[in-house]
């Protein structure tokens, strides 16, 4: 039910051409975890922009272990980056760890 709502959430920015480029669990709020319905909020938009549709992106942005692989090697990147960060993002809750992790930021991207 949270990747449902973090889904819709984000298929909500894109539709509005936002892309977030920093999501990540610290950055899901649960609302009213009480309801049998789990509502989500998606939180801190301060490295969102406006998508230009048909353009790439370069610019780094994103934290370390949900960093889509177009950010890091920094040739071009659209909303798509937004997936592969839920796409860790679910990972991390199946598994209670993330894909890809080291102690050195550099080892890990």
């Amino acid at each position: 039910m949270i990747m449902r709502s973090l889904l819709s959430a984000i298929a909500y920015c894109h539709d509005r051409n936002v892309i977030h480029r920093d999501l990540k669990p610290e950055n899901i709020l649960l609302d009213n975890p009480k309801n049998a319905n789990i509502d989500i909020k998606v939180i801190d938009f301060g490295a969102a922009i406006f998508l230009d549709p048909g353009q790439l992106y370069e610019d780094r942005f994103g934290t370390v272990y949900y960093v889509a692989p177009e950010i890091v090697r920094g040739k071009g990147y659209n909303n798509k980056c937004d997936v592969w960060s839920m796409g860790v993002i679910l990972f991390a809750l199946l598994c209670g760890e993330v894909p890809f992790f080291s102690l050195k930021d550099k080892e890990t991207l």
